[in-house]
């Protein structure tokens, strides 16, 4: 494992810090409460949407949200790391977390390009990435809570999704990290 994040670390070399989010978080909220299947936070579902955490879902997921036409989600899963890579985060920070979840993902890397943004919402820390290629548009937040570590991919379940609805989907995500609570 040691050589794996020595690897992954080395070849994305041109990492980018900011404070400041890179996406606003001004999309209206419902007053219905999402819990996550740990238990560990619950947060607010964004009008056009519904939480499927309930229902039958996958058992990595802890949170499952849904655009009510089926052409979006929003989800929440634990990353279980080693003793090693746990370290590692907790020294170095959410950066080496998003770095960690990108290497869980082995997508054609052809076109991937990876630069962590760590930004703050209501005074909790975040660091998220973005996997863009032709044809898929993922952003990925990680976050850290009571030494669990999770990473929210928000996506669009179908490839019709233009540059503006993108955005959009990365704002709601946004919003939605913004209203959790620990």
């Amino acid at each position: 494992m040691r050589v794996f994040i020595a690897t992954l670390l080395s070849t994305f070399l041109f990492i980018s810090c900011a404070s400041k989010p890179p996406y606003s978080a001004n999309y209206p909220l419902t007053n219905q409460i999402f819990q996550s299947r740990d238990s560990m936070f619950s947060g607010r579902i964004p009008y056009g949407w519904f939480s499927s955490t309930n229902d039958t879902l996958a058992r990595a997921l802890v949170v499952w949200l849904l655009k009510e036409d089926f052409s979006a989600a929003i989800t929440v899963r634990e990353l279980i790391l080693d003793r090693l890579s746990s370290k590692k985060v907790q020294k170095d920070g959410l950066e080496t977390l998003a770095f960690i979840s990108a290497g869980f993902r082995s997508l054609n890397s052809n076109h991937l390009e990876i630069k962590p943004v760590t930004f703050k919402l209501n005074g909790k820390e975040f660091c998220s990435y973005e996997l863009t290629t032709d044809t898929i548009y993922k952003r990925i937040v990680v976050f850290a809570l009571k030494g669990k570590y999770y990473e929210c991919e928000s996506s669009p379940l179908n490839s019709q999704f233009s540059k503006a609805e993108i955005i959009r989907l990365f704002t709601i995500q946004q919003t939605v990290l913004s209203s959790i609570t620990f």
